[in-house]
């Protein structure tokens, strides 16, 4: 039989907390603290349940919320702090947001309910920005559409003199005749062998297409719509063709060479002219 006055042994996760009758209500974190200790839990235990430092659960037991975070992040604390020590979690966060309120609704707060004046006024807004957003579009469909409409009717058609030897016919487009396209410029292609070793440069139409030593038995193909310029230091082992035709020696073993070739004056340079 147990002694009156003899202590129960309760594990501390077991033990309660029970209100001293004649003394002032204590404020939640006052509370928290009371069951942590009672429960024999420390701050780091309280803090590694929470996922927190345990500077932050003892700001939140010494009401310094300036280190607490707050909105969600505070309340999931207060709540997982409450079940932690055997408090009841609902019950300790409303009485901590009564303490403490924050810019959230309470917890279980029904939405507030829309009267029928404001569901009007937020609907008329809509329908003004909405004719707002599509007048401005419908004027300036409208506009080019006069506009484009008024140029193809009243735009005047100036018919060219006919000459009496060329047909034309009666009927003239409003925009006129447009001249054909120039015929696109085909490439001239150039081949150019190489059968001694020889340091050589090569641009076409202003880009360098090659510069390095060549060796000898090396060729090379290029296109060219204006011109080729080749530079070299050995002109006897350069040897070039240009559309299958084959090309003139551009000088002796040894010699330096720099020769320019262009579209209009490569048949100059051809053999067998």
């Amino acid at each position: 039989m147990t002694p009156i006055g003899a202590a129960t042994a309760q594990s501390p996760r077991n033990r309660t907390v029970v209100a001293n009758p004649g003394q002032r209500p204590l404020r939640v974190a006052e509370r928290l603290k009371e069951a942590r200790e009672s429960r024999g839990l420390s701050h780091r235990q309280i803090a590694e349940v929470a996922k927190v430092s345990t500077r932050v659960v003892s700001a939140l037991e010494s009401e310094r919320l300036e280190v607490v975070p707050d909105g969600i992040y505070r309340r999931s604390l207060v709540r997982l702090f409450a079940g932690e020590v055997g408090l009841p979690p609902e019950e300790t966060l409303i009485a901590f947001l009564a303490e403490h309120p924050d810019e959230l609704p309470m917890p279980g707060a029904a939405p507030p309910i829309e009267t029928g004046r404001r569901r009007w006024t937020g609907f008329l807004r809509k329908a003004l920005a909405m004719i707002g957003a599509i007048v401005p579009l419908v004027v300036g469909v409208a506009y080019f559409t006069r506009l484009e409409t008024s140029q193809r009717y009243h735009s005047p058609v100036t018919a060219a003199p006919r000459d009496a030897g060329a047909w034309q016919p009666d009927i003239v487009p409003a925009g006129g005749f447009s001249e054909p396209p120039p015929p696109a410029v085909r490439p001239v292609a150039m081949l150019v062998t190489v059968s001694a070793r020889c340091a050589l440069r090569v641009i076409a139409d202003g880009s360098l297409v090659v510069e390095r030593a060549f060796e000898a038995g090396e060729s090379f193909r290029l296109a060219f719509s204006d011109a080729v310029e080749l530079e070299g230091d050995n002109a006897a082992a350069v040897q070039f063709g240009i559309n299958g035709r084959v090309g003139r020696r551009l000088g002796a073993a040894g010699e330096t060479f720099s020769v320019r070739i262009g579209r209009d004056d490569y048949p100059l340079l051809l053999s067998g002219r």
